[in-house]
């Protein structure tokens, strides 16, 4: 397969990818501070999930509902996968552009390309 045709392929399925999420999925179990309430007794409420991810450097939380966990569960899983496309790409366009390892001779610190 040429290069063109595996540049066409990885760009075809990170177009597949447009319903992806990025972050981490976390669970969360909480005290409700109700006198009685049986997590003051160790056992807490929960789990309750976020979508957690960075933001300017800022961690942000959004609330994902048990309804809506698999969906949320397979977007994540859409944007592995685009990022996974990413680097492929990226590499076969070290290789278009002459930049690819087997593209140059490695001399100490330094390289140069083949002639």
């Amino acid at each position: 397969m040429s290069v063109e045709a595996k540049r066409a392929g990885i760009l075809r399925g990170i177009q597949g990818c447009s319903g992806m999420l990025q972050g981490s999925l976390v669970a969360l179990y909480r005290k409700c501070g109700k006198k009685g309430c049986r997590c003051e007794r160790g056992e807490k409420h929960g789990p309750a999930y976020y979508l957690s991810y960075k933001e300017g450097g800022v961690t942000q939380m959004v609330y994902i509902p048990v309804s809506r966990l698999a969906e949320v569960k397979k977007a994540m899983g859409a944007f592995s996968r685009y990022w996974e496309l990413g680097v492929r790409l990226s590499r076969l366009n070290l290789g278009r552009m002459g930049l690819s390892k087997s593209s140059r001779v490695g001399h100490g610190r330094g390289w140069h390309e083949r002639e």
